[in-house]
């Protein structure tokens, strides 16, 4: 599952995953993301918190790497906040294949995330 939430005035979302995402994940979100976009009118910096995230079906893990394509470089930072190892490498990778900085963050370090995308 994605949750949403919005603070327009640090032009920041915030996305809460949870559990296994599955394409229709996606096709929920995806709207509600791409028109935060074009109401910050700059990069959007976005804040992924990972809450027990067991990963992708295959159709999720496609629309996510559709999206990612289709708006490469329209991001501003991203923090992902985690708990375990395999979230960190998973970040850790995906930002080899990005154009905006990623950084990943324990939850214990949520509010020096916060802190970080609003230095950027």
């Amino acid at each position: 599952m994605i949750e949403i939430e919005h603070d327009s005035e640090r032009k920041i979302i915030t996305l809460r995953v949870s559990g296994t995402l599955s394409r229709a994940d996606y096709d929920r979100a995806l709207p509600e993301i791409e028109n935060a976009m074009e109401l910050a009118k700059e990069p959007l910096k976005m804040i992924v918190r990972l809450e027990d995230f067991q990963g992708f079906e295959l159709g999720a893990f496609w629309e996510d790497l559709k999206f990612g394509l289709e708006h490469f470089g329209e991001f501003g930072a991203i923090a992902v906040v985690g708990v375990t190892t395999i979230e960190e490498i998973g970040t850790w990778l995906a930002a080899l294949f990005a154009k905006s900085e990623v950084r990943y963050f324990t939850v214990g370090q949520e509010a020096d995330a916060h802190n970080w995308l609003a230095s950027t």
